[in-house]
């Protein structure tokens, strides 16, 4: 079973011991439908039952049917919310998680190795691939005219650079 981190409590909100949630996910409504999920906090994790789950601004409210109280949810604050990873919704062909991009070798159409993907930005035009090898950095667009192919098994991708882009 794999987990896939969605959200992180961020503080406590109410009576009742309902929590804020930062959702690190694109698609926040995601929690809607959720029953329970996983909470992990400095290697301890423990499945909750949701009780209930709205929107709030930007950010989710949660609460679980075994917290009733801010004293009994204060020790979940910081905690990361996992669920299994077959409970992820189906992305469009060509669409990938973040947690499956991260690590990726990166190579170009000639086989230069530039490199693992350390972290991806979502910026307003577009995803960028931060890569690193050693001390080199490049900063790759996930754009259809770069990316190349994108083999999940081999955690590998294939770019055609820009001009200037690996300068």
């Amino acid at each position: 079973m794999g987990m896939v981190t969605i959200g992180k409590i961020s503080k406590l909100r109410g009576v009742r011991g309902e929590m804020v949630i930062i959702p690190l996910t694109d698609d926040p409504k995601r929690f809607l439908s959720l029953k329970e999920v996983y909470l992990e906090k400095e290697g301890r994790k423990k499945l909750y039952r949701i009780r209930k789950v709205k929107r709030f601004k930007e950010k989710i409210l949660i609460s679980f049917e075994e917290i009733d109280s801010p004293e009994a949810a204060r020790p979940l604050v910081g905690s990361f919310i996992e669920i299994e990873d077959k409970y992820l919704i189906p992305l469009p062909q060509g669409s990938y998680f973040v947690f499956e991009i991260v690590g990726m070798k990166v190579k170009t159409e000639s086989g230069k190795i530039l490199g693992d993907i350390k972290e991806v930005l979502s910026l307003p035009a577009n995803d960028v691939y931060v890569v690193r090898k050693g001390e080199k950095e490049y900063n790759i667009p996930a754009i259809k005219e770069v990316v190349k192919k994108v083999d999940l098994e081999k955690k590998e991708m294939t770019i055609k650079p820009l001009k200037g882009l690996l300068e």
